[in-house]
């Protein structure tokens, strides 16, 4: 998923607006006046600077303005219509003569109930708990009072575009991890199609984030390879030939490995040897998001419905996901309590 960092200014001050826009345009950069000393250190003393190795990270925001709440309103809207929504938003709370920051804030929070809001006030019309009874969504807002200074600007831009492409993968991850759980359900219902397999690799895909991977399966009385489905390979004969050159490695493993720079997941049920391959996995730094999903695999049926039915009931709020996830961790000790795999599930669960 591409990095959203498009944010929306709304001041009826058209002198303010495009100071925050430059603010944000030329954030982590250097002021006029440190560029001049740089300038007149090299020309004097004859000694340069090293580069800024960092220059190239600094973040790069898309910045639109709007003048009132109605005008913000309608260009959320389009946000939204064309799948580019603005991960966070600036509003001054007074605005004549259309609507004041808390109508304009209440009426794009019904809309897009994910955005994060900074409110920006030099008055006490309002109360933060008035403020937040009207606008809702306390954890996807906050305030500021003027004058602020540009270093406060700066860092509630940076890590609340960080805050709102967080939550995204998580929302996105949930949904691939549903989809998941129930085609893992027909493996154990002994659904072996090509069909199930390539709805499995496409939810591990689309989990971790990757495009390239297969699911393959090792037939023993024909002591050949067969690949069921494949992702960002040129042909099948590639993934053919690493098969054989990586055959007794992967036929011994009974838990998630790595060859050649692919994560292997097995999938062993009723006899058969199956595995998913992952390439590019932007958790393969952390492993602990293998560990949980290769104990899924190996789950039974029963184990699988139990996590299906708790998994469905996760909400997008993060400190209630985690509340979430510590149940269900008590809740798998309670009823699979000799099941050692499930046991380890349990304690990851436990310590996030």
């Amino acid at each position: 998923m591409e990095f959203n960092r498009r944010i929306l200014i709304v001041d009826d001050q058209s002198d303010l607006r495009e100071q925050l826009a430059q603010l944000l345009l030329n954030s982590g950069r250097q002021n006029k006046t440190a560029q001049l000393v740089k300038s007149m250190r090299a020309r004097l003393m004859g000694f340069v600077d090293a580069p800024d190795k960092n220059r190239d990270a600094m973040p790069k925001y898309d910045i639109d303005t709007a003048g009132q709440g109605q005008e913000a309103f309608e260009m959320v809207q389009v946000a939204l219509k064309q799948n580019a929504p603005y991960a966070m938003m600036f509003v001054d709370m007074r605005m004549p003569p259309g609507w004041d920051g808390i109508k304009t804030a209440q009426e794009i929070r019904r809309i897009d109930s994910n955005i994060e809001i900074v409110m920006m006030t030099a008055y006490a019309d309002y109360t933060q708990e008035d403020m937040v009874r009207e606008i809702g969504s306390p954890e996807k807002m906050l305030f500021i009072k003027k004058p602020f200074h540009s270093e406060e600007i700066c860092q509630f831009a940076y890590s609340l575009c960080a805050k709102w492409n967080n939550l995204m993968i998580e929302n996105i991850r949930r949904r691939w991890l549903e989809k998941l759980v129930l085609n893992l359900r027909k493996i154990k219902q002994q659904d072996t199609s090509s069909e199930t397999y390539h709805r499995i690799m496409e939810a591990y895909l689309g989990f971790f984030h990757s495009t390239k991977g297969f699911a393959a399966e090792w037939l023993p009385d024909r002591k050949e390879w067969v690949v069921h489905t494949f992702s960002g390979f040129p042909e099948q004969k590639v993934i053919l030939k690493m098969l054989k050159q990586n055959q007794t490695q992967m036929l011994d493993t009974n838990a998630q490995s790595k060859i050649e720079k692919l994560q292997i997941i097995p999938l062993r049920e009723h006899g058969t040897s199956v595995f998913i391959a992952i390439a590019d996995a932007e958790t393969s730094e952390d492993p602990t998001w293998f560990q949980c999903v290769n104990m899924l695999n190996l789950a039974s049926l029963d184990q699988i419905e139990f996590i299906r039915k708790i998994e469905q009931r996760l909400s997008g709020n993060l400190p209630v996901q985690v509340k979430e996830l510590r149940q269900i961790a008590d809740g798998l000790k309670r009823k699979y309590a000799d099941d050692p795999e499930i046991l380890k599930l349990s304690t990851l669960l436990n310590e996030i």
